[in-house]
């Protein structure tokens, strides 16, 4: 539950906020502060796609206590249908500041997700940006999460003291297990932070910026991996197109 609220709009029946970095970072702050759960999601139009295809999904990105926009393609279709926005942020580009925050207020992080190898690269990354960050540990994504092995993985971020928990899995999986586990953590924050580690580490390498600062960071992940992404973009960005000219024109 925010413990500031923030003005929400509605995205073909996916709610968000409107809200900007500084705003995210002390609610972030007053909800550690006050050891407040915050879950928090992104909105990008693969989200909506799915949302289309899986109602359960839906239900928790609706569930979300904040939910900020991220991707050009869902900021052009709040555009076109007259929707604010606020400020749009993609985890790559705000999460690095997240972690001076972190060290500055002494807020340990962990990092569910991925391989085991991926979590020891970021570890090492992150300790050379941010030497005194307080990265209390991480652990793969690939346990059974209906069983036991959830319930050890719940015990081992708790037992970390981690205040805050970075769950990078894929949509809708980190989502899902955030919504089915929150009540779990003792860590206040929650966030859903999909392959930012492997962005963070140089193993997936991010477009150009002037690619990145005008919407087209999707059309370098088509380039350099299409055998993963082409569905993802190929299909998902028309069809999210049509969904929004449907709604414009249809209600």
């Amino acid at each position: 539950m925010l413990l500031t609220p923030f003005r929400s709009a509605k995205l073909l029946g996916l709610n968000y906020h409107v809200i900007n970095k500084v705003e995210l970072f002390e609610v972030i702050k007053q909800q550690v502060s006050s050891n407040e759960p915050l879950n928090v999601y992104n909105l990008n139009v693969h989200a909506v796609n799915l949302s289309f295809t899986d109602l359960a999904y839906r239900e928790v990105l609706n569930s979300g206590d904040l939910i900020f926009v991220d991707g050009a393609g869902v900021k052009l279709g709040a555009k076109i249908l007259g929707l604010e926005v606020g400020q749009r942020m993609t985890p790559m580009d705000w999460l690095d500041e997240l972690f001076s925050l972190a060290t500055l207020h002494h807020w340990p992080l962990f990092l569910l997700g991925d391989e085991t190898e991926q979590g020891i690269a970021f570890a090492e990354q992150l300790k050379k940006r941010h030497p005194e960050c307080p990265f209390v540990g991480h652990h793969h994504g690939f346990f059974n999460r209906d069983n036991h092995e959830n319930d050890a993985v719940v015990d081992l971020i708790n037992q970390s003291g981690a205040k805050i928990v970075l769950v990078g899995m894929s949509m809708p999986i980190q989502e899902k297990w955030i919504a089915a586990n929150a009540h779990k953590l003792t860590a206040p924050v929650k966030i859903a932070t999909g392959a930012f580690h492997r962005v963070y580490t140089g193993n997936i390498s991010r477009g150009p910026k002037w690619m990145t600062d005008n919407g087209l960071e999707w059309l370098y992940r088509l380039f350099v991996e299409p055998k993963k992404t082409w569905r993802r973009y190929v299909l998902g960005n028309p069809l999210f197109l049509i969904r929004i000219l449907k709604a414009k024109l249809f209600g």
